[in-house]
């Protein structure tokens, strides 16, 4: 079968088109035929060797999000049958419950194989199955940032109706978190360097919008459309270099989503500001089959379709990754195999 592999030739990483042996699904595995993958921002950390997970070995063949077709399984497969058409979670083994050590070690794409690949065999319970009105290609966006939006929002935010919501950025997980969060009933800032990102974010719904290339100190404009009280929750996506603005940005009692670490870091984050405004701050890091499930049927009742940017062929891997490096995408970026 064709495949991609991260290897490391002269030492350094380098990822190369690759023909490897199909593989043979054990008792508890299904086989998928790959149709369509999707690219993350932690991809390039990975491929690039910036990050590194516990456990890993290369060669390893990258991605986490990946969509296909079911067309073996193994004997002690009873939840699923040929023809199917599934998702593989971010973290195979976690299935169900709180986030543990032990069922969140293992990561397609990792410190283990993932999905750029023709065919990929996991455990049953890895695997989600496709909503009825999404294609491969959209079903491909969603196990890493999708759940990652659906977690932060519903599980960890119990987002409510009324409520405000700061989008950073217009990368996969704050365009899911738009999305969803409109449809929530909730009131919605985004951010972005670029008016025509920002014009696309307002043709989904975005109430209010950010240049911050325009306003360095964009939590101002933030407190200004909240009316001095600032917003319930925030899509933080940046990290060290945007949590200094989001303590200033967000309501006494709101919630910060830390998600991502994209932004260089300007100030050094005055964290006494999360105890006088009692600001509850944690970490999102994608999330179980479970939360997978759940966003389906929320995508699925309320006919959201993931915002694709661009899709590129099997055999345009590299540009793929050159524009997820460049920043010029809206949204998710597909490779169709």
């Amino acid at each position: 079968m064709k495949a991609y592999q991260i290897n490391t030739i002269d030492g350094k990483r380098a990822l190369s088109q690759v023909t490897l042996e199909k593989p043979v699904p054990k008792d508890n595995e299904v086989l998928v035929n790959i149709k369509a993958v999707s690219l993350n921002y932690r991809d390039l950390g990975i491929t690039s060797g910036s990050i590194s997970y516990p456990g890993e070995k290369l060669p390893m063949i990258p991605l986490c999000d990946g969509a296909g077709e079911i067309v073996e399984i193994g004997k002690a497969v009873s939840n699923f049958k040929v023809g199917d058409r599934v998702t593989a979670n971010f973290f195979p083994e976690w299935t169900f419950g709180g986030f543990t050590a032990k069922e969140s070690y293992r990561s397609l794409g990792g410190n283990m194989d993932g999905m750029l690949a023709e065919y990929v065999a996991l455990p049953a319970e890895a695997w989600v199955k496709i909503n009825n009105n999404h294609s491969f290609i959209e079903a491909a966006t969603l196990p890493c940032a999708g759940v990652t939006a659906y977690q932060a929002l519903f599980e960890r935010g119990n987002l409510l109706q009324g409520q405000t919501v700061l989008c950073l950025g217009t990368g996969g997980v704050s365009i899911f978190a738009l999305q969803m969060a409109k449809k929530a009933g909730a009131t919605v800032i985004i951010t972005s360097s670029s008016d025509e990102k920002l014009q696309k974010a307002k043709a989904l719904g975005a109430d209010h919008l950010i240049n911050y290339k325009n306003n360095p100190e964009w939590y101002k404009e933030v407190k200004k459309y909240t009316n001095d009280l600032g917003v319930d929750h925030i899509i933080e996506v940046g990290g060290q270099g945007t949590l200094s603005q989001s303590l200033r940005a967000v309501k006494p009692g709101g919630k910060i989503h830390l998600i991502g670490v994209l932004a260089e870091q300007q100030h050094t984050p005055q964290l006494v500001q999360a105890t006088m405004k009692a600001i509850d701050i944690h970490g999102i890091y994608v999330g179980s089959s479970y939360m997978f499930n759940q966003l389906n049927i929320f995508l699925q009742g309320n006919d959201i379709h993931p915002i694709i940017h661009k899709t590129f062929g099997f055999e345009n891997v590299k540009e793929a990754y050159q524009m997820m490096q460049d920043g010029r995408h809206f949204g998710k970026i597909a490779i169709e195999l």
